[in-house]
């Protein structure tokens, strides 16, 4: 059921978009603006602020969506119970496109948006992370034992089609004098193929002291408990069916962990300002 988001969001968008043109039509009658309530602002929210605000993050149950959709449905609910019987085709067509709208925002915020992940064991503050292998773009071969001597830090995302990702390497990467200055390296890592990070290298204009690595096979983020196993969305056939649930990991020069962020939200993404400071 996870992998049909795109098309589950692309039919409420269309929904909405008609809602809103039969609101005109019927020069603002509550059954559509019920019906727009319930199935416009989420994937609003998806496609065009992550896109046009560049938003890193949400909060984890979307209250002001889950109050416009309640609105929506007791609009809808009182259209129909005013109408007395379902006569006309377009008040079948409301009170199903909002009964969809409904159910599909409960499903996203409370069942899709979680991964349901347990905490890593390998992922301890305090404690040395396990060796790593990497690949870099240029397909020589990375280990994380060639991180020590200097911070660290490695944000593992999960792919070039995901706006929360790619808001988040842009955050990281909007505060690279000061990471700089602390003397930071910073590692974007997914596993979704070389010449997809190449294109992003060139989008980002990443500075030297950034670096994009190639997770082959998730092999570092199955020892580290953080794999996405069938995580990708139906519809992606250029990135690989698994992809890595959203961490963040900080070391300092010795490879012991300074700070760990395993969301179980893939909207809920820590803030820059949040371990930036375990690097002063």
């Amino acid at each position: 059921m996870k992998k049909l988001i795109l098309p589950l969001i692309l039919l409420n968008m269309i929904g909405g978009i008609g809602s809103a043109i039969m609101l005109w039509l019927s020069n603002g009658e509550l059954l559509w603006l019920g019906t727009l309530l319930t199935t416009l602002p989420l994937p609003f929210l998806l496609i065009v602020l992550t896109n046009v605000f560049g938003i890193a993050r949400t909060s984890a149950r979307l209250p002001i969506i889950h109050l416009l959709s309640i609105c929506g449905v007791i609009l809808v609910g009182r259209s129909v119970y005013h109408a007395q019987e379902l006569v006309e085709s377009s008040l079948y067509v409301a009170l199903l496109l909002a009964i969809f709208g409904a159910i599909f925002i409960q499903w996203f915020i409370w069942s899709y948006s979680s991964y349901g992940r347990e905490k890593s064991k390998a992922i301890v503050k305090g404690q040395p992370l396990a060796e790593l292998q990497f690949t870099r773009l240029d397909n020589s071969k990375a280990s994380s034992l060639s991180f020590n001597g200097s911070k660290t830090l490695l944000v593992f995302f999960r792919a070039n089609w995901c706006p929360f990702c790619m808001n988040q390497l842009k955050e990281v990467l909007a505060r690279a004098e000061l990471l700089s200055r602390l003397g930071v390296q910073v590692k974007f890592i997914s596993n979704q193929g070389i010449e997809l990070s190449k294109q992003l290298t060139e989008n980002l204009s990443l500075p030297a002291h950034f670096e994009i690595l190639q997770d082959d096979d998730l092999t570092s983020a199955k020892a580290l408990g953080i794999a996405d196993i069938g995580g990708t969305p139906a519809g992606m056939s250029a990135y690989p069916e698994d992809t890595v649930m959203a961490t963040v990991i900080t070391l300092d020069e010795k490879g012991i962990v300074t700070f760990g962020d395993e969301t179980d939200n893939y909207r809920v993404r820590p803030h820059p300002d949040t371990f930036l400071p375990v690097f002063s």
